[in-house]
């Protein structure tokens, strides 16, 4: 079983433990600008969790499930792709999945019409009941207006939630940094951040 990251701010170390090991922490969100572009449909929420996969074991008694192969997670709008999915299934009908690939990727539409969020790293954990997703790995997200990238961060380990709008990104020593491109705005009409 691949050890599972915290996904939840009651599990998480303290903060500045995490300032003592991470050499850059970048915080976004929380900023009235900003949270409109993360946000994901509601209607994922309710929506039921399918795996296709070319070979699954799964045992019943622990509600645990094995899928290697060609791994697709899909729930609603959100799609996740990669290698192994190892999926915990929880008491009261919520998730976690840590999916693993070279790369692993995930792709969820935004409420926006016609946008997307789009990321790859080597190791996803998603869990269903806070809609916490964390990239690690050389994780990378970017959101997509139709084709058109229209932002991008990037770093060791990204840390985001459709549900907060908040996302953190995390580069460790020594090892890159925590980035983001924000491309400007073009006739969209949509006023971007700082605007």
């Amino acid at each position: 079983m691949i050890p599972s990251p915290p996904v939840t701010p009651m599990s998480a170390p303290p903060r500045g433990h995490l300032l003592r090991k991470m050499g850059l922490i970048l915080l976004l969100g929380s900023i009235a600008a900003w949270g409109p572009l993360w946000a994901a449909p509601a209607s994922d929420r309710e929506a039921p969790t399918k795996v296709d996969s070319d070979q699954l074991k799964h045992d019943d008694k622990k509600g645990f499930t094995v899928f290697t192969g060609s791994v697709v997670l899909t729930k609603g709008s959100l799609v996740m792709r990669g290698d192994r999915l190892e999926l915990q299934q929880m008491p009261d009908g919520s998730s976690r999945s840590v999916l693993t690939g070279n790369p692993a990727r995930i792709r969820q539409r935004r409420a926006v019409e016609n946008e997307w969020m789009v990321g790859n790293a080597s190791r996803i954990d998603y869990d269903s009941q806070t809609e916490i997703s964390v990239l690690t790995g050389n994780a990378v997200m970017r959101r997509l207006a139709g084709e058109t990238e229209k932002d991008r961060i990037a770093g060791d380990r990204l840390v985001y939630t459709s549900v907060t709008e908040v996302y953190e990104v995390q580069a460790t020593d020594g090892s890159g940094r925590a980035t983001m491109s924000v491309m400007p705005n073009t006739g969209s009409g949509r006023a971007g951040p700082g605007k």
